[in-house]
């Protein structure tokens, strides 16, 4: 929401004149305490920034952005599925290569063998490592043991 322009109003001792940085809106405001605003709206502070930093750094920290949100997302559908498995509801065995080969981050038709999968995928998802997540590892231990007791 932009501020209105009161040029009627002439600035006098209890007002303070003020524009915009981006687009030069002036607008009057009574004088107070704090922060003077730079911006008329979000909407100029946002676009302000984006000059700031330059196409290539918005365009960097967007992806990285995305990359954060994905992730995310992917670690809680592995929590619900950890969530999901108990003595009476165990892993499917029909799930352990395909979820091997997703937390490894191998191809669906990667021919790699469990061990191999499972070796790779402790790497990047043990607690100790920066990236690691506790229920992962546990869901991936899961999925191992299953698979060395299918002899995959």
């Amino acid at each position: 929401m932009t501020r209105q322009v009161r040029t009627s109003v002439p600035a006098d001792d209890s007002t303070q004149p003020l524009s915009c940085g981006l687009c030069g809106l002036g607008w009057n405001r009574p004088r107070k305490p704090g922060r003077v605003p730079r911006y008329c709206s979000d909407r100029c502070k946002q676009a302000a920034w984006r000059q700031r930093v330059g196409p290539e750094e918005y365009r960097r920290r967007e992806r990285a952005s995305e990359q954060r949100r994905r992730r995310a997302w992917t670690l809680a559908m592995y929590h619900r599925e950890f969530a999901a498995v108990t003595a009476k509801n165990p892993l499917k065995t029909s799930r352990v290569m395909p979820l091997l080969r997703e937390l490894a981050g191998a191809t669906p038709w990667d021919p790699r063998p469990a061990v191999r999968l499972y070796k790779t995928a402790a790497l990047q998802w043990h607690p100790d490592t920066p990236d690691g997540d506790h229920h992962v590892f546990q869901l991936l231990n899961e999925a191992h043991r299953i698979a060395k007791l299918m002899n995959l």
